[in-house]
């Protein structure tokens, strides 16, 4: 298998996971007892729903 690569580097997470929310991507919450909730490195950059 073969891969292409936008990045001349290995990018580290926060950089994927801006280049994601950047092209539209948004994280799909997880049900919890807590409520919904986004989960994982996501979590980092969305804010909590109320």
């Amino acid at each position: 298998m073969n891969a292409v690569s936008v990045w001349d580097r290995r990018p580290n997470a926060d950089e994927l996971l801006d280049a994601r929310l950047a092209a539209g991507w948004t994280p799909t919450p997880t049900s919890t007892v807590d409520g919904d909730v986004i989960l994982g490195h996501a979590a980092c950059r969305v804010p909590p729903s109320k």
